[in-house]
């Protein structure tokens, strides 16, 4: 079997399984594990999977970079902002992530729901700054340009100093085993303390990124509580989430 014809086929196990093992392709191919192992590495390189140990997982099929990830699935963010907003409530402190999919959350509040917000990401406090009843709080730190939001030690120390009752988490990539996982490690690093002490956490994500995996991973898929997505996610991606004991809501 030629080389091209081999890595055709783990891409094409990859979108039916999820996942793929290298010992199983092995014996699949019949051929040693080192040549498996080089075909993951070149599927890597060019950027079509996401290896881990003992095998690969789907890479999201979107951009590191906020401006390239504005038009994509735009009126399914809309939908799931409409949809996540609605998990708020009066007088609460909500935690709102970077990211295009938390944006549309923050621009879904009702104009008469109070609520403190407290953010990183400086869409999300600009959408916020006309809003007659919710106070913005804004972490600062080094701008990450990339993600139009703040990283460092002084953005996670803030969001450690608070229990927001809500965050509002986006994420490169969700995954039932793998967990929220994104592009970059400092990004990674804020997201987890936006999370680490809040009552809900709420993951808001486009169905292209479910069952997908990114380099850095933020919390567990199990320390999620809720999952809003589009109608557009396969239904057994969405059994394996909700199975850990996440509560799926669906945007129509």
């Amino acid at each position: 079997m030629l080389t091209a014809e081999r890595r055709r086929l783990i891409l094409d196990a990859l979108s039916q399984n999820g996942k793929v093992i290298a010992s199983e392709l092995s014996q699949r191919f019949g051929v040693s594990e080192d040549t498996v192992r080089r075909d993951l590495r070149g599927l890597a390189r060019d950027g079509l999977l996401h290896r881990v140990h003992g095998g690969a997982m789907p890479r999201p099929p979107v951009s590191a970079i906020y401006a390239a990830r504005q038009g994509q699935s735009a009126d399914a963010k809309e939908a799931i902002g409409a949809a996540a907003v609605k998990l708020l409530a009066e007088g609460q402190l909500v935690a709102i992530d970077g990211g295009t999919t938390p944006l549309a959350v923050a621009r879904h509040i009702p104009a008469d729901l109070r609520l403190t917000v407290i953010t990183h990401s400086l869409p999300a406090a600009m959408a916020l700054c006309e809003h007659p009843a919710v106070e913005v709080i804004l972490v600062g730190g080094r701008l990450l340009k990339a993600a139009r939001g703040a990283v460092g030690a002084t953005a996670v120390d803030a969001y450690r100093q608070v229990r927001p009752d809500v965050c509002v988490l986006g994420a490169a990539a969700f995954h039932a085993e793998a967990g929220a996982t994104t592009f970059d490690a400092e990004d990674a690093q804020v997201k987890r303390a936006m999370a680490e002490h809040a009552g809900v956490v709420v993951a808001v994500s486009a169905a292209e990124k479910l069952g997908t995996v990114a380099a850095h991973v933020i919390v567990p898929a199990g320390r999620l509580t809720h999952l809003v997505t589009d109608v557009t996610a396969s239904a057994e991606v969405l059994r394996d989430f909700r199975e850990l004991g996440l509560a799926v809501i669906i945007a129509d």
